[in-house]
């Protein structure tokens, strides 16, 4: 099964019904669902989506929500090595080189982002969330 990195936007896509990016991304989350996908979420990621969504939907709704999509996602294990590689890193935001080390330290096949150019250089396959599930 592929293992697909998906970066923060695009969980806020989902949970938060961003026109125009929510479609594709609820398809990506349907695939895992369905267990046609493996769908890899950091732990900064959770914690980043809490904050933003909680301003939209109220602390209780967005926990609802995340706790929907943990039902069906698998959180990446990541830690002292992905912020000493993010520090050293040579990617221009601290927080796009932590989710690109934990996504390859996760093994994972591609990394789902609306924001390819913040992971110029990655040995990872970089596509929007419409791109894979045109594919997929």
């Amino acid at each position: 099964m592929e293992r697909v990195f998906v970066d923060t936007n695009i969980i806020l896509d989902l949970l938060g019904k961003r026109i125009p990016f929510f479609d594709a991304a609820e398809t990506l989350f349907r695939k895992a669902e369905k267990k046609e996908v493996l769908v890899l979420i950091s732990t900064m990621s959770y914690i980043s989506t809490e904050y933003i969504l909680r301003k939209q939907l109220g602390k209780t709704e967005t926990k609802k929500a995340l706790s929907a999509i943990r039902t069906i996602t698998t959180v990446c294990n990541s830690g002292e090595r992905e912020i000493d590689l993010a520090l050293i890193s040579s990617m221009k935001d601290f927080e796009d080189a932590f989710q690109y080390y934990t996504a390859l330290n996760n093994a994972a096949d591609v990394i789902i982002t609306r924001n390819p150019k913040d992971f110029v250089g990655s040995s990872i396959a970089i596509m929007s969330a419409e791109a894979y599930v045109k594919l997929k």
